[in-house]
Order: C-alpha cells, then structure tokens, then sequence
C-alpha cells in the first residue's frame, strides 16, 4: 500500500445527508474520489496501518478504495465514499479565496506550521491539537497581518468546519486554548 502525503490529496468538508439531518465529516479528495476518515495511527504504528488498509481493502473485495496518508500527526486510513458530497459554505463572511485557504491549511499543518500535538489540560488528555495564540503568532510572522486579522481566519477556520475547540465550548480566541483540525478527529 502506498503512502501519501498531504501535499498530494486535498483536504475538504464533507457533508452526508441522512434524513432530516446533515452530518459534516473531515474528508479529502484524491484523483476525483471523495475519502472519509476510517482510522488514525500514530507514527510509530506505520505496520498496523499498512496491514489495517490492505484488510480493509480486501475485506471489501476492492468495491472501495482506501488510501493511507502521512502527516505530522502519524497515518490516516481513508475510505471512498459515494454517501458524501463536497460541503459548500454560502457564508458571505469569507475572509479568504477558498483556494488560498486550502494552501494556507496545508502550510498550518506542515512541519513549519503550529505545532499539533497531544496535550493535557488538568487530568485530560487532548490528542492532535494547537493551541490558538499559536496559531494566531504563527498567521501574523508568516502573512504579516494583525493579531485581529489572524483571529478573523482563526474564527473563519471555525465557520467552515475546519477546526473546532476540543470542547466545542470557544469561539476562536487568541488565547491559551485548545483547537483541532476535523480531520484529526
């Protein structure tokens, strides 16, 4: 099984309708196919992530493809998925081009991005996650923009569900406070 990287899939929002209800999910498309999140590993666990994707594979009989990405968080397993649709904000408040948004998350996320990492906060354990006034020196060093400018694209990240506060308990603040990427639910 081959190992991607980020810069080779594009990460989007993806929406499954069931019903009455929308649900959003953390996807990616690769070579036109839309793949949703099927399990993270750490990096150590780079074997159990191969043999865990050439399982699925096979189990399925090859009728969906999966992929296995690298990122600085360890490896992603992702399934294609027809069930979901590419999510589309109508918000009017965009404070980006969709596309020079999609190569800023790439640039967050890269090894010269914030850091993303397990943290703890009292007794809890918070995986995969930044912390927003680091993500909100890292926007104003690397775009040279104002602290209110970089909170605005903090809070925009939010608005299209990109990331989110670990407890879904914040708006985007410039504080010491805990975010995640969807994708690294």
């Amino acid at each position: 099984m081959k190992i991607l990287d980020h810069k080779q899939v594009k990460y989007c929002n993806l929406v499954r309708r069931q019903e009455d209800n929308l649900q959003y999910l953390p996807g990616l498309m690769f070579k036109n196919k839309l793949f949703v999140k099927d399990k993270s590993f750490t990096i150590e666990q780079q074997k159990e992530a191969q043999d865990y994707g050439k399982k699925q594979f096979l189990e399925n009989k090859g009728q969906k493809g999966y992929l296995l990405l690298e990122d600085v968080t360890g490896f992603i397993i992702w399934r294609e998925s027809d069930e979901v649709e590419v999510w589309k904000n109508t918000s009017k408040n965009n404070v980006s081009a969709t596309t020079d948004l999609d190569k800023l998350i790439d640039k967050i996320r890269s090894e010269n991005g914030v850091k993303i990492k397990n943290r703890r906060h009292r007794l809890t354990l918070y995986p995969k996650c930044f912390i927003g006034s680091d993500l909100v020196d890292w926007l104003t060093k690397n775009l040279s923009i104002s602290s209110e400018e970089a909170v605005k694209i903090g809070q925009e990240l939010i608005d299209k569900k990109i990331i989110h506060h670990v407890s879904n308990e914040h708006q985007f603040e410039n504080d010491y406070l805990f975010y995640r990427f969807f994708v690294d639910e």
